[in-house]
């Protein structure tokens, strides 16, 4: 005999091949949208085994409505089917076991309430907002140093000597004259500076001092920022960390829109997440396609050779997936992951010391191609 298992917002029901109820486990009143939200993760419910152990024992098949797996469960004469027999009877006679479309509708609102403050919650979540937060503020520092460069040379063109902008603009807000800065930095600044006349407005000078002064705490902020989120990366995916360093780490998680979200992709992904312009110009166009994406930030593959960087690239994303999945699903942390890494790309670049033919001629015509194209533009401009 077959009887069909399937469930409502209010718990289990199990129904014989004639439509009739055989058995009910429902979930407690207050437990509902934790039990909803735990079926939509795909976990079994305690509700789901126990209708399934009492059934189990009258019928010879168990025919259950389930977005699981059959290993999920710990029962032989299990079978799952999407609708069942049963599912499409309760779904066309709700009123006959005290369901109505408003408290569905009630019910469903609070589990997307729920999932919402769930998700917000996740610690990933905050990373990711950090890590875009890092990008922000680099841009922005870069407008602002640009414009303070510009301005402050109105007053103290010397200053140019400086090329490092944190150095730039820490002296400047923390001295307020060149003269301040002369003696803060004497090795900087040629002798003869001094001599030159200081006939800048005060007020001029003092709302350089504080502009210059807002610049150096954004810096500040975006270390603050750095420092979060690599204690985050330590916390939530140790084996990443270690293997790629927290920003780029984060960069991933931020592109894949989630540390889990990550951990499904498969290396073939992970190899070009960050490429997606230069994939769809290779399936729209015929060019080649990409061999790596944001991972062309590590510095393995960037010091690279250029015709080992596509072999380091593709074996760096089978570890970047094995990591996340570790950091995700085992919690165990593999201290060796960055060393076996470094030992695999050694490997490459002893065993390819030089490009082959193959890889010779493929830059070659890639050469040509762009020539190609710069031709053509020059060609149309004239025209």
């Amino acid at each position: 005999m077959q009887c069909y298992v399937t469930y409502s917002i209010k718990g289990f029901l199990a129904f014989n091949d004639k439509n009739e109820l055989i058995c009910e486990k429902l979930f407690p009143e207050d437990e509902i949208i934790n039990r909803l939200a735990q079926l939509a993760e795909k976990e079994v419910v305690k509700e789901e085994m126990d209708i399934i152990t009492e059934v189990s024992n009258d019928y010879d098949e168990i025919i259950i409505e389930s977005n699981k797996r059959l290993s999920d469960y710990s029962c032989e004469n299990l079978k799952i089917q999407t609708p069942n027999q049963g599912g499409e009877y309760l779904r066309s006679n709700y009123d006959q076991f005290g369901l109505d479309e408003d408290e569905i509708t009630d019910i469903y609102q609070r589990l997307a309430i729920y999932k919402i403050k769930k998700e917000s919650a996740s610690e990933d979540k905050h990373l990711i907002q950090a890590i875009n937060s890092i990008d922000e503020i680099d841009e922005t520092i870069s407008k602002l140093i640009e414009r303070i460069r510009e301005w402050y040379a109105l007053y103290f063109p010397e200053m140019d000597v400086i090329k490092n902008n944190e150095t730039y603009i820490k002296l400047i807000s923390q001295n307020k004259t060149k003269e301040n800065i002369m003696e803060a930095k004497p090795d900087a600044f040629p002798s003869n500076v001094l001599d030159l006349e200081d006939d800048i407005n005060p007020k001029d000078l003092e709302i350089m001092n504080t502009y210059a002064k807002s610049i150096y705490e954004l810096q500040k902020t975006r270390k603050e920022i750095e420092h979060y989120i690599d204690t985050k990366m330590e916390d939530i995916a140790p084996n990443l960390r270690l293997l790629v360093g927290s920003s780029l780490g984060a960069k991933l998680i931020s592109h894949a829109g989630g540390l889990k979200r990550l951990a499904t992709y498969p290396s073939s992904t992970v190899q070009i997440m960050g490429a997606e312009k230069a994939l769809f110009r290779h399936l729209k166009s015929g060019d080649k396609p990409p061999k790596y994406g944001l991972i062309y930030q590590h510095p393995q593959v960037r010091g690279a050779k250029w015709w080992n960087r596509g072999k380091i690239a593709r074996m760096l994303a089978g570890k970047i997936s094995l990591a996340v999945r570790r950091d995700v699903f085992t919690k165990t942390f593999d201290e060796n992951v960055f060393n076996e890494f470094v030992e695999k790309v050694g490997e490459i670049e002893k065993n390819n010391p030089f490009p082959t033919k193959t890889t010779k001629k493929r830059k070659e015509e890639k050469g040509k191609s762009k020539n190609k194209k710069r031709k053509n533009k020059k060609r149309k401009k004239r025209r």
